[in-house]
């Protein structure tokens, strides 16, 4: 078993940038599917408005809350791969 870890730095920060790109896909075909829906629910009137309304906004709540995730993660592995860079060239400055 090692005892050491072996980070690079690009393919780190790649994966931030394919985070956010995949994110950004999501949020586009979420808001496509939601512009079909309501028109289809512009219809309806009574319960079954009141009822799409409610479970919308559930989806909506919840849409927001992956998109809030993803922003997470992506700016969670740039401030890993920045603090290993950090780290790095803190450590290479010590052999001279």
């Amino acid at each position: 078993m090692s005892d050491h870890i072996l980070v690079n730095f690009e393919t780190v920060h790649h994966a931030s940038e394919e985070v956010k790109a995949s994110a950004s896909r999501i949020d586009h075909l979420l808001n496509d599917l939601k512009g079909n829906v309501t028109r289809i629910a512009s219809s309806w009137q009574g319960a079954a408005q009141e009822g799409y309304q409610a479970h919308q906004a559930q989806w909506d709540a919840r849409a927001a809350d992956l998109q809030k995730t993803c922003t997470q993660i992506a700016t969670s592995l740039d401030q890993a791969a920045q603090s290993y860079r950090t780290t790095e060239d803190a450590n290479a400055k010590l052999w001279g």
